[in-house]
């Protein structure tokens, strides 16, 4: 077995392998022992690395999250607080949601698994965006009846939902799912929807 001289590619073996087993098995599966198999290093070079295979989770999924993240923050913070910001942010979690499917593996597994942990960059883009709809809803841009932070919940989990339960739902209702265009047209009808409830009666 490899013990790997180079610290970064040490890392990246790492949590390549790490993801792969979280993805698979969750993380009360996932073994240090398998991780390291798969990383082709010892089990003390993942301790080394990340001190535990909890702390190595929380890893995983900060990188596949990062990403997302360090865009919608500079959105948040760029933008004025108003009905196009919540578009734009609705759209952006959408098309990283589609293009990575991994990181719904990875929410299904925090589920599953009760994990509560999610970390100080979603916390911070989870507060930054209810602090924008309430900017609006003091503005009249958006209606006043509505709590701010269930607003939010509401546009990500029907994304969130959707992913998670496309392949089920397209199934059963008789919706093709080879057609290039399902998520535009469902990301259409949600835009739609969602819309038509949050603006001012």
């Amino acid at each position: 077995m490899s013990t790997r001289r180079d610290p970064e590619a040490t890392r990246a073996a790492i949590l390549e392998a790490a993801e792969e087993a979280f993805l698979q098995k969750g993380v009360a599966d996932a073994s240090t022992s398998l991780i390291a198999r798969r990383a082709g290093v010892t089990k003390s070079l993942i301790h080394h690395h990340f001190g535990s295979k909890e702390k190595l989770w929380q890893e995983v999924k900060r990188r596949r999250f990062e990403q997302y993240a360090a865009g919608q923050q500079q959105m948040l913070d760029t933008s004025e607080a108003d009905e196009g910001l919540l578009r734009r942010s609705m759209k952006l979690y959408f098309q990283f949601l589609q293009q990575n499917p991994e990181m719904i593996r990875l929410m299904a597994w925090m589920y599953l698994e009760a994990d509560t942990e999610c970390g100080d960059i979603d916390s911070q883009l989870l507060h930054s965006g209810v602090d924008k709809i309430r900017q609006s809803q003091e503005q009249g841009i958006f209606r006043q009846d509505v709590d701010p932070r269930y607003m939010l919940m509401v546009f990500l989990m029907l994304s969130q939902q959707w992913f998670q339960s496309r392949a089920h739902l397209c199934r059963d209702l008789g919706i093709d799912q080879d057609d290039a265009t399902i998520d535009r047209d469902f990301f259409e009808v949600m835009e739609k929807i969602f819309f038509e409830g949050v603006l001012p009666r």
